[in-house]
Order: structure tokens, then sequence, then C-alpha cells
């Protein structure tokens, strides 16, 4: 599937065999960024209505509702240049239901999420890092009910370390950390309801996550990760947790369409467990 026009690169995201970006497009003689869904398995690409958000900048996640299969985009208005330490608006569309439209809901809880972090949606929760009144938090929003809480990190862990991303183990949420002491560190959060988390301690290479945005789980509790920026051979990196130790496989084919009119891509998103849908919006 090709696109056209000059992609962003900070946000590309899936959910059920869709993928959410951003385009530039003229409107009303300025270059805006116009959110699009995608669906690689049959190809439609629908612009949504774009947001219309002052000197803010907009952060958006794509989450699933597996009990109503439904697909909602949610979408926060945030001031520039730190002027202000939480989200001004937030919006949501569902798809699939008549003519795309942003609506207003609610969230009492002051915040706002990090720069250049996907969400993650597991089981009709989608989770994202963001910062509340200074602090590193997990915000969780219900997919299906529209409503917003948050997982509270102890102040202490909260200084010393910084979240890199959320991935789904193993069924359930867990994040990549590192400390000050140079460790990797994976927090699974085992208890949601009381919010209790065990750690663990992994080894990986010295510049493993300098190149890369792309990091996820297999079922059995491999950590995954691909590299952001071309590179030729193309490989995947699987890193098993209990025999720390990786292995990796190269990913053929790619360099046929990535080079297509000496054109190089300057970044690349992977996705696991992705599905074929082949739903039209």
């Amino acid at each position: 599937m090709g696109f056209s026009g000059d992609w962003y690169k900070e946000i590309c995201q899936s959910a059920n065999g869709f993928i959410y970006l951003y385009d530039k497009q003229m409107f009303k003689e300025k270059i805006e960024r116009v959110p699009v869904i995608c669906n690689p398995s049959t190809g439609q690409k629908v612009h949504l209505p774009i947001v219309i958000a002052k000197n803010n900048d907009l952060r958006s996640f794509l989450g699933y509702d597996p009990i109503e299969n439904q697909l909602k985009v949610l979408c926060m208005a945030v001031a520039k240049y730190n002027q202000q330490t939480n989200s001004r608006e937030h919006k949501v569309l569902t798809l699939g239901k008549g003519k795309p439209s942003w609506r207003n809901i609610e969230c009492l809880f002051p915040h706002f999420p990090e720069n250049y972090k996907n969400g993650i949606c597991i089981n009709g929760i989608l989770y994202y890092i963001a910062r509340s009144n200074l602090n590193t938090v997990i915000a969780c929003f219900d997919v299906k009910y529209e409503k917003f809480r948050f997982i509270q990190i102890d102040e202490e862990s909260s200084i010393l370390t910084w979240f890199l991303t959320l991935i789904n183990y193993k069924g359930k949420l867990a994040a990549l950390v590192f400390d000050q002491s140079l460790h990797d560190q994976l927090w699974v959060l085992d208890d949601p309801e009381n919010e209790k988390w065990s750690k663990h301690i992994f080894h990986l290479p010295t510049a493993a996550f300098v190149v890369i945005r792309s990091i996820w789980a297999t079922d059995s509790g491999e950590i995954v990760w691909a590299p952001s920026r071309w590179t030729y051979p193309f490989y995947v990196f699987y890193y098993n947790m209990e025999r720390q130790s990786v292995r990796r496989f190269e990913i053929k084919g790619i360099e046929e369409k990535a080079l297509m009119g000496h054109y190089r891509p300057e970044a690349i998103f992977t996705f696991t467990n992705h599905v074929e849908n082949v739903m039209f919006l």
C-alpha cells in the first residue's frame, strides 16, 4: 500500500488491523496535520476531520473495544512551550458509525501525554505514559465507557527511572524502564487494582534502544525490537528473558520496496500481532 505526501513520523499506531497516522495537507491556505486511518488489507485510506487547536500541540491515540468491535481515536490538545501542565481539550472520534466527527469528553484528571510515546491498547483499555503535577503516571482510558483513570508511579521510582515504552507482556501491561544504575528493567503490572508491579532486570546490547522506537513482546515473553531507521540487511531482534540471549531474523524483500525511486525511508514503524481486517469504514 503506497502513500503520497509528507507524512508525520512521530506517530504511527496500530489496532485491530488498522493504522493511524498523520498526513500534511493544505487547509485554508495553511499546512495542517490531517489524521488518517488506513487498512493495509483493503487499501482503504480515510482522512478524518482536522482538529483545530490554536497554539496547541495534538496528542492522539488509537484504541479498540473488543466487546462492541469499535475503533476510537482519542485526541488531546496540549499547550505549547510548557505554558501549562495539563491538556486542555479531550476529544473522541468513533469509527464506522456514519460520518466521522469529533465530540468532547470530560477528563477530571489534569495530565498531558509525553511526546513521541505511542500508547498500547490491551483488552479495551488504552494505556499511555503521561505527566501529572510533574510526576510520571500511566494514563488508562476505557475505550468502551470513555473514562480515565491513572496508575501512579511512586515518587522515588519516577525520579530515578526513565520509561521507554509500554508493551503487552503475556496479556499484562508492562513497561520497559531504565534506571540510573544503567540496568534495563521490565516492570509487569501483576495486580492492576492495587497497582502492584513485579520488576525484572535484563541486559540488552549497549546501544540497542538508541535507534529504535518499535518494541514489543511475544506471547512466550521474548522482548522484540526492530530498527527505526533503514538498514540493510534489515533485522528483527528477539531477547530471551530467561537465557539472557539475543537472536535475530533477517526480513527479506523490504529493500525492493524501500529503495523504489531511490527513496530511503526516514522512519520505520513495526507492529506485532497485526490482523487482516476486511472491514470498510
